[in-house]
This record gives C-alpha cells, sequence and structure tokens, in this order.
C-alpha cells in the first residue's frame, strides 16, 4: 500500500497532519543523521545523534517540521552512510524562493553520485547575499535509487526557513538555541481556529518525541499524552522549553468557551449568546451563573481613580509603626523585608511585606516605587493585593506595607518547584485553579477600567494553599532584571510579555492585559520558564508580526493551550475579555475535578 493510500484511509486530524508527510519508502537501506554538535546548535540541547533514516527506516517525526535557521547560522551538517554492498546512486535538488535575499545553497558533496558506504560528512551552506532582508524558504529533495527489486527508491523531503538581513553575510558563529515553527501548509485554510489549535498541539507532540528519544523510533506511532494528573515537577520541560510556532490568519470567531471546542451541549456554568455587531461581525457574548459571578461579577462598584500624591497622602502611617525584620529579596537598589505592622496603639500586630529602595536609590527610582507599588490602592478583591500603608518621611527611604503569603512571589515559587526545592508536586488542576483566580483579578481590574501593563508571574504572590494575588509591579525591574529590556527609547520594558500593540504602539489596555495574562498560564505550566528566552528583545514584535507564539509546552493540556493561544489574537478585538476567559478556565477545572 502506498502512503498516500494510507494516509486517504485516515480520517480528521491525522489525514491534516500526514498530508504534511513527505513522499517517504519504508526500505531506504541506508542512514543518515546530524551529530549532537548539530543538535545542539539547532535545538540548544545536549543529546545523542537524531537520525533522519535509521536502518533503513525514515523517521516521520523528525521530518515533519520546518526548522528556521537565523541570520548567524549559515552551514547544516549531516552524516550518512549506504548499509547495501551495492551502489546506492543520490540526487539532491534545491528550491527556494527571495534569490534577491540568497544566493543558491552549496553543498561541500556533488549534487549527484554514490552513497558512501562509510560514515562521512557533507555540509549544505545558505549563504545570504546582504542585499535585503527576508525569510528564504528552502526545500532541500534528496533521491535515492536502490536499484534492487527488494529494495525501495526514496525521495525524502527537508525543509528550511533562512533568516537573511540586510547588510549582513552569513557567516560562522557561536550556535544558540533557535526557533521552530510549523509548515503553514500543513494547516487547512478553512480548518478554522479550532483545527489550527489542534493542529498545532499534534504536531508539537511529534517533536517532543523526536527530542526526547533522538535515537530514532522505529514504530510511527505516536504515543499522546494524558496530562490531566501529570507532575509538573518531575519532567516538565525537559527538552528545549523555547519552541515557537506559527500563527497563520484565523476565521473571525471567537471560542464561547472551552467546551465550545470539543463538544456542542451546553456549558453547566456559562452559556454564550451570539449577536452580530453594526458591522455584521459576529460577536460572543458570556452570560454566567452566580457561582461564577461571585468570583468576577462585572456589577462592581468602580473606585475612583486617584493621583499618586493622594494616594500616598491616603496611605501614610508614622515610621514607627512599621519593623523590617528578615530580608526577602534584594536587586541593585530595591529589597523587599518582611516585618511588623502596629496598630495605631499598638496592641496588635500584622505579618507584613514591607518594600523599600537603599540609599543609593535616585528620585526617579524612588517615584517609579511609589507610583507603582500604590497602583491597587483601594481594591478590594481575594485575588488583589492591596497596599497597607506608607511612609514617605523626608531623607529617609520610602517604605511601602503589604499583608504577608507565606510563599512569597509566584515565580520563585513556580522556580522552586522545578528545583524541588518545595515539597508542592503540581498537577494540573492546581495550575488551572491559580490561572483561574489571576483571571478573576482581570475582571476586577478590567471592571474597574484599570490596565496592570506588567501582568506576569514575577507580579503574583501565593500562599501554602496555592491561593493567588495580583500585585503591583513596584520594584519588579530591579528585583527581575532579565524580564525587562529597554529598546533605545530609555524605557525598561517586560518586552517577552507585551501585546504586539503595545510593543510598536505603546497601547495598553485590557485587550493587552490579555496578551500578558497568555503569557503568565505559558509561566504556570513550564514553572517559571522564560518565554522567547532565544529570542533578541529587539527582534521581538518582528516574530509576532509575523506570526511567531510560544509553542505548546510538554504535558499542557490542548484545552488550556488553547486559551492560551486565544490570549496571543494579533487583532485585540479577537481577543477574550478576562469575563470570558475565567467563565472558561473556571469550567475546564471543574471538568478536571469531575476525574479526581
Amino acid at each position: 500500500m502506498s502512503p498516500m493510500e494510507c494516509i486517504n484511509k485516515m480520517p480528521g486530524i491525522a489525514t491534516l497532519l500526514l498530508t504534511t508527510l513527505f513522499s517517504i519508502s519504508c526500505d531506504a537501506y541506508f542512514n543518515l543523521f546530524i551529530s549532537q554538535d548539530e543538535i545542539r546548535k539547532l535545538l540548544g540541547i545536549n543529546a545523542s545523534e537524531l537520525y533522519y533514516v535509521r536502518e533503513g527506516v525514515v523517521n516521520t517525526y523528525a521530518m515533519n517540521f520546518v526548522v528556521l535557521l537565523p541570520t548567524h547560522i549559515s552551514d547544516l551538517q549531516f552524516y550518512w552512510q549506504a548499509l547495501t554492498r551495492h551502489p546506492m546512486p543520490y540526487v539532491w535538488t534545491v528550491e527556494y524562493n527571495n534569490v534577491d535575499a540568497m544566493l543558491p545553497p552549496s553543498f561541500s558533496i556533488s549534487r549527484q553520485g554514490l552513497v558512501p558506504f562509510q560514515v562521512e560528512p557533507f555540509y549544505i551552506r545558505f549563504p545570504c547575499t546582504g542585499l535585503r532582508s527576508a525569510e528564504v524558504h528552502v526545500l532541500l529533495q534528496l533521491n535515492v535509487s536502490a536499484q534492487r527489486p527488494l529494495h525501495s527508491d526514496t525521495s525524502i523531503n527537508f525543509r528550511r526557513n533562512k533568516i537573511c538581513s540586510k547588510a549582513v553575510i552569513s557567516e560562522d558563529v557561536t550556535p544558540r538555541n533557535d526557533s521552530i515553527r510549523l509548515d503553514p501548509s500543513s494547516l487547512g485554510s478553512s480548518a478554522g481556529t479550532f483545527y489550527i489549535a489542534v493542529s498545532c498541539a499534534c504536531a508539537l507532540i511529534l517533536v517532543i518525541i523526536v527530542i526526547s528519544s533522538l535515537a530514532y523510533v522505529k514504530s510511527n506511532k505516536a504515543n499522546t499524552q494524558d496530562s490531566l494528573h501529570t507532575s509538573y515537577t518531575s519532567g516538565a520541560y525537559a527538552g528545549n522549553p523555547n519552541l515557537f510556532i506559527r500563527m497563520d490568519s484565523i476565521g473571525s470567531g471567537s471560542y464561547a468557551t472551552i467546551a465550545s471546542l470539543h463538544k456542542s451541549s451546553a456549558s453547566p456554568y456559562a452559556t454564550s449568546c451570539v449577536t452580530a455587531d453594526t458591522k455584521g461581525r459576529t460577536t460572543h457574548h458570556i452570560y454566567a451563573k452566580p457561582r461564577v459571578s461571585y468570583y468576577a461579577s462585572s456589577q462592581l462598584t468602580q473606585m475612583p481613580q486617584l493621583d499618586p500624591e493622594e494616594r500616598l497622602r491616603r496611605l501614610h502611617v508614622p515610621r514607627h509603626r512599621i519593623a523590617a525584620r528578615t530580608l526577602l529579596q534584594e536587586g541593585t537598589f530595591g529589597r523587599i523585608y518582611r516585618g511588623t505592622f502596629y496598630s495605631e496603639d499598638d496592641s496588635r500586630t500584622h505579618d507584613v511585606v514591607i518594600k523599600t529602595v537603599s540609599e543609593e536609590a535616585s528620585r526617579l527610582q524612588e517615584s517609579l516605587l511609589l507610583s507603582e507599588g500604590t497602583l491597587l490602592y483601594g481594591f478590594s478583591h481575594q485575588n488583589i493585593l492591596p497596599v497597607l500603608g506608607a511612609n514617605t518621611d523626608a531623607h529617609l527611604p520610602p517604605l511601602l506595607v503589604y499583608p504577608y503569603t507565606n510563599k512569597g512571589n509566584l515565580k520563585r515559587f513556580l522556580h522552586k518547584c522545578s528545583a524541588h526545592e518545595e515539597q508542592y508536586t503540581l498537577l494540573t488542576p492546581d495550575l488551572v485553579g491559580m490561572a483561574t483566580q489571576v483571571a478573576a483579578a482581570g475582571v476586577f481590574l478590567a471592571n474597574q477600567r484599570l490596565c496592570h501593563k506588567d501582568l506576569a508571574a514575577r507580579n503574583c504572590v501565593v500562599d501554602d494553599k496555592l491561593r493567588v494575588r495580583v500585585a503591583d509591579s513596584g520594584l519588579a525591574r530591579d528585583l527581575f532584571p532579565g524580564d525587562y529590556h529597554c529598546l533605545g527609547d530609555n524605557e525598561n520594558r517586560p518586552i517577552k510579555w507585551l501585546a504586539i500593540e503595545s510593543l510598536t504602539l505603546k497601547q495598553f489596555t485590557s485587550a493587552s492585559d490579555v496578551w500578558s495574562f497568555g503569557v503568565l498560564m505559558w509561566e504556570l505550566v513550564t514553572l517559571g520558564q522564560q518565554p522567547f528566552a532565544e529570542v533578541d528583545p529587539f527582534e521581538v514584535a518582528a516574530y509576532l508580526r509575523d506570526g511567531y507564539r510560544l509553542s505548546q509546552p510538554p504535558n499542557c493540556p490542548d484545552e488550556l493551550f488553547d486559551v492560551m493561544t486565544w490570549c496571543w489574537q494579533a487583532d485585540p478585538d479577537e481577543r477574550p475579555s478576562f469575563f470570558q476567559l475565567f467563565a472558561c478556565l473556571e469550567e475546564f477545572n471543574s471538568t478536571l475535578g469531575a476525574y479526581i
């Protein structure tokens, strides 16, 4: 039976994925692989050789993704060897676009000849012209003739996308991790958002199988993962944690609830009403039952927005009522202490967290701490961390007082769980529960018409019962300097958490907070991994405009990743509201609870 006959017998998403596989043979009778150094250069991990063909069988998993070659990588190295005693003729052919950006790929071997009987390396170079910037799509095809009745001819396609920059001619430089994107042609244009999300998830599972085994899997059956009760502290992100996916344009519809992706019955917690606006565009409205609205009601009294000076005046407490005890975290100029907050008559004390700066801090740094640290003043919500008091006595470092949470900063807590420094084994229900709490805080802030602008795990706190509260961003730039970058405008910003419009136009809305919330969920699932770790901050905006997004982490349920990708729509109007997110996550969390 031919490969296409096999494909035609497979229904649904399997057909969508397998139609992207290449014309292959099960009797190739030669080896073709890349070395450990090449894997380190392309994927940023230490592993054994990766076989594309081993002992005559083609590794379809390794062939099913497009490798992106950035400007600093121009050469690829392969090893091959014939396993037969008779000659095996081969022919290499190359197709590529953007001839102004890249010269024809060159080989260190002849384009046609015989596969060597001994293991031998060869190189393929992708030379950029330096005349223009472009992403060049390259198709390398290897045809091997068996010349024996018992052996089949083999045709294998390698897809590589080379990034060329204007005035930059390719040269060999130090390797680093590279990004991977799925072949857009493998995603049916009429499948819509559902098929794109599921296709990306399934294709990523194939990539993870390649990375984890790397020694060739002889069976073509990929093992699917049931991650409802997976321990994230035991194996999350054992491979490369920063693969990227490419999101092409998708339909104008939105998910009403997570359940609508996989079933047609109405949600027991949230139902949707589909209407059309004045321009004829379809929109979805979520109507939640009382249990949802208890946590995140849209019928909340709005607090008046006060200027920083008025907030400080109302928060002022005498300095003798604040006592710093234990240093919890320290940056270049910022410090966080555990301390004691005394009542007015000194009859009661409270454990608190105290934010302050060192004597070397500038006036600008003090001003940022006070303006950002009092942003959430006056808000009362179970998932919002309020500021309790402030002292700004002259000639002394300012002090801000917050309620104490015994597990502290959420990002540091996730890192400790990943390093087994905490006794917690975080399961999917725990992570979804924490994300739901942050979404509830987002609903509250959106109702108050307040844009957080820096929603991330580093700006949340958690206690021993995994209750999460969103905090302000005071001192975050100093305590987590690796999360902030300056793009030449003298302003440190959380580049890799920002929405496209925030990066390019400096527009901040509730929709841009939703984007950041999607990255926060990714942080939860990866136990605090760094998003877009390999991407230069100056290139992030271009990556996002080109459609690249963070990929589905290992052991992440499809439903949860669907929510993330929904948050990362390029058009802010296509993103969900926090209320929709809360309803979806609440429903998904309830579904998870049914299995416990």
